[in-house]
């Protein structure tokens, strides 16, 4: 029944039936629509909703893992002072399974216990402890840490394709260190992420750095610029390097370059 109806629709808009990138779009938005039908909910909603219940305020790490998601969405779950009241937000890619991510947020007083892992133990930046978990393949990894009122639990797919790893899950759990711990403007963890990331692309020093502010596009994205210039030996030019982000979660969505 849901195939006919995809094709109707298909057929409707003028898509051809051959081209894939279309009826990827139109699948994707009806995936979509069903995960809000069945309680998911935009990420900032959830969150506002859980900050609401719990009366404190909800932070998730600026930075996402290396792959793409074709899906995000988030579910407050607050049943009347149950013990697995939380937030989680979800983010999905169809076609990669392996991608899957998901960020779990448990008040302190109610947090998971996991004492049945084996967990293996690392300190973060700021000397908070981290345990990491790998299942057998074919199941997950988990990196558990505590900051502020919550705990958090960071869940990635383990599989051999996997290209989450334990080290995009402990730079996802630092940028939130880094974020929370900051008495800079909101903009310095940008700066940082612009010179790490230009200088891993470029291969060079980053000899002068200069904000050159933010601009919002919309609801949920905005944009942080930055001018950059970089030296190596005699060779150095300059980068303007702009960091699209979500304006309400703080997450980090593309880095961009332009050299001049």
């Amino acid at each position: 029944m849901l195939g006919s109806i995809l094709l109707a629709g298909v057929l409707s808009l003028g898509i051809s039936p051959g081209n894939d990138q279309e009826i990827k779009k139109l699948q994707d938005s009806y995936a979509q629509q069903a995960i809000f039908e069945s309680g998911g909910a935009l990420v900032e909603e959830a969150m506002r909703a859980c900050e609401n219940h719990f009366g404190t305020s909800v932070f998730l790490p600026p930075q996402l893992p290396p792959v793409a998601f074709t899906h995000q969405y988030g579910r407050c779950y607050d049943m009347e002072g149950g013990l697995d009241e939380h937030l989680e937000i979800h983010y999905e890619n169809r076609y990669k399974p392996e991608h899957s991510y998901k960020i779990e947020l448990y008040p302190l007083e109610n947090k998971q216990q996991l004492k049945h892992l084996s967990f293996e133990e690392s300190e973060l930046s700021d000397h908070t402890t981290a345990k990491f978990y790998e299942g057998p393949i074919n199941t997950l990894q988990l990196f558990v840490f505590e900051k502020g009122n919550w705990q958090y639990l960071l869940t990635a797919a383990n599989r051999a394709s996997s290209e989450i790893r334990q080290q995009e899950l402990t730079e996802i759990a630092e940028s939130l260190i880094q974020a929370m711990n900051s008495k800079d403007p909101v903009y310095a963890m940008w700066g940082t992420l612009a010179v790490t990331e230009t200088k891993r692309k470029y291969n060079m020093d980053v000899v002068d750095y200069l904000y050159m502010g933010r601009t919002t596009i919309s609801s949920e994205l905005a944009e942080e610029k930055f001018k950059l210039w970089l030296r190596k030996g005699a060779r150095e030019f300059g980068v303007y390097v702009t960091v699209v982000f979500h304006p309400t979660t703080h997450q980090f969505i593309s880095i961009r370059y332009e050299e001049f």
